[in-house]
C-alpha cells in the first residue's frame, strides 16, 4: 500500500479501493464456504447424489461382467468339445446308475430269504416266515404239484 511512484492521493485511495474490493470478494467466498458448511440438507443431498452415482457406476459395471461372464459360457456351451464331454458324462452316470441297480439287484437274490421265497414259489405248500424267527408263522397251500412226503 506505498504510494511511492504515483502521484499524489489519487493513486493512494485507487490502491485502497483495490485492496477493499479484493477482500471483500475474499470474504464473500468464505462467507459462501461457510453457509455451505452449515447447510447441512444440501451436504445431505450432494452425498446422496455421490452415492447414488456410484452405484449407477457399479450396477454398469457388474452388467457389463455378467454379459461378459454370459457369452463366454455360451461359447464354452456351444462347443463342440462341451457337447462330448456332456455326452460322455451322461454315459458315465448311466453306467453308474446300472451298476448299483444290477449290485443292488444281485445283493437281495443272494439273501437267504430271498433264495427260500423263490423255493417257495415253486412249492406245493407255502410257508411265511419272519425275518427274526425261524417257525413259521403262515402256510397255505398253493396247488401247484403234489405234496411230497
Amino acid at each position: 500500500m506505498t504510494t511511492q511512484g504515483r502521484h499524489g492521493a489519487a493513486a493512494g485511495t485507487e490502491e485502497l479501493r483495490q485492496d477493499v474490493d479484493r477482500a471483500r470478494q475474499e470474504l464473500g467466498d468464505t462467507v459462501e464456504a461457510l453457509a455451505a458448511k452449515a447447510d447441512v440438507k444440501a451436504m445431505a443431498r450432494e452425498k446422496a447424489e455421490h452415492a447414488r452415482e456410484q452405484a449407477r457406476e457399479k450396477a454398469e459395471q457388474a452388467r457389463d461382467q455378467a454379459r461378459e461372464r454370459a457369452r463366454r459360457v455360451r461359447r464354452a456351451v456351444t462347443s463342440p468339445q462341451a457337447r462330448t464331454r456332456a455326452v460322455q458324462g451322461g454315459a458315465a452316470i448311466a453306467a453308474a446308475g446300472a451298476v448299483a441297480a444290477l449290485t443292488v439287484w444281485m445283493r437281495r437274490r443272494r439273501t437267504p430269504q430271498a433264495r427260500l421265497r423263490r423255493r417257495m414259489r415253486r412249492a406245493p405248500v407255502q410257508v411265511r416266515v419272519r425275518r427274526t424267527q425261524r417257525a413259521p408263522i403262515r402256510m397255505r397251500r398253493t396247488g401247484r404239484g403234489p405234496l411230497r412226503r
